[in-house]
């Protein structure tokens, strides 16, 4: 599993959007209305804009908690006094201190473990009725600290009470009035945004979302194409001039993009290095059909910034034999090459 995850990000709209990313509630609390939506990973893209704009996402947890003179609730803002990089299985203490004076709470590891695909927080018996009376209100979070900020969520700690929660990694992608580390409602979160799901929407830990200009999303797994065309066409000689380059070409007859309907591979040996005696470490064939008869005999195709060759040029046809040589290993490549992935012909002959 990749340790980082890539959410490409795409304004087609007629305005500047500011994008969040939200981290998905774990199945513990899906239905818990005191645990709201907390995010400050968020950045704003320009229509059209033709810069690459992304959140990177890696699989690390981070357990929080807090305490400030704010009540954790709809539209306040909370920042933890601590945090802490967890990873599944772990047991954290959250220990809170007795007002007064106003103090910030510890996070200790416990010794203790829980299920492989878990982790869980435990309040000690902290005066929670003292505290508040005083102002002093108690927070706890749990998420994924990225570049761009905290995702997660934030609740109020009951004393002498546990918390398990056992996360996924699927995410919100949404534009809207968010403020940063302001606790939202998770209704508000995912209505009219983009739900991404590991692996399903992830190729080679990319996956790019599309905010359309009727203000629809469209989910499509890779990198985007332009990036495709930047990194594996050989001719471009740099970044700008990459660009202006793979922007032509993608207007040009020259280039096809299509969706993988169907894909099979015959029995065969994988040749492997040492083997071999080169530097090629896998070589496979396939078939692939797509949606849309091609429109030229094309030599090549890219899916998520893979290049395959086109061992019979099928122009007119939907069904085309490919062959891959490269460091890629064979599970890698029957990953990327399924039905629904997106394709990029290019390479057409002059005939």
């Amino acid at each position: 599993m990749p340790t980082n995850y890539t959410i490409y990000l795409i304004n087609q709209s007629s305005t500047t959007q500011t994008f969040w990313c939200f981290l998905a509630r774990p199945q513990e609390v899906a239905s818990d209305a005191s645990v709201f939506a907390n995010s400050s990973a968020s950045l704003a893209i320009d229509s059209n804009d033709p810069a690459t704009n992304s959140f990177t996402i890696p699989v690390q947890y981070v357990v929080a908690a807090g305490a400030s003179n704010n009540a954790v609730g709809l539209n306040v803002k909370v920042n933890s006094t601590i945090s802490q990089n967890s990873d599944l299985s772990q047991v954290w203490n959250a220990n809170y201190a007795d007002a007064p004076p106003n103090k910030g709470p510890k996070l200790v590891l416990n010794t203790d473990s829980v299920g492989p695909n878990s982790l869980k927080i435990i309040s000690n018996p902290f005066d929670q009725e003292n505290n508040e009376s005083l102002g002093w209100y108690a927070s706890q979070s749990f998420g994924i600290q990225t570049e761009a900020g905290f995702m997660g969520m934030s609740w109020s700690p009951s004393p002498n009470k546990s918390r398990t929660l056992t996360p996924k990694l699927s995410f919100y992608v949404s534009t809207g009035e968010f403020g940063s580390s302001t606790l939202a409602d998770w209704t508000q979160v995912s209505n009219d945004s983009a739900q991404v799901n590991v692996p399903g929407n992830f190729i080679a830990g990319a996956c790019t979302v599309t905010l359309l200009n009727n203000g629809k999303w469209k989910i499509t797994p890779g990198k985007p194409t332009k990036m495709m065309l930047m990194s594996d066409l050989g001719f471009l000689t740099s970044e700008a001039h990459g660009e202006l380059m793979a922007l032509a070409y993608l207007e040009s007859d020259k280039v096809q993009k299509d969706e993988v309907t169907s894909v099979s591979w015959p029995k065969q040996e994988v040749l492997n290095a040492a083997a071999a005696g080169d530097e090629t470490d896998t070589y496979l064939t396939g078939t692939i059909t797509v949606a849309s008869a091609l429109a030229a005999s094309f030599a090549f195709f890219i899916i998520s910034g893979v290049q395959f060759t086109i061992t019979r040029p099928a122009r007119g046809r939907t069904t085309v034999e490919f062959s891959y040589s490269g460091q890629q290993s064979v599970q890698q490549i029957k990953d990327l090459v399924v039905a629904g992935a997106n394709a990029l012909f290019g390479g057409a002959s002059k005939d």
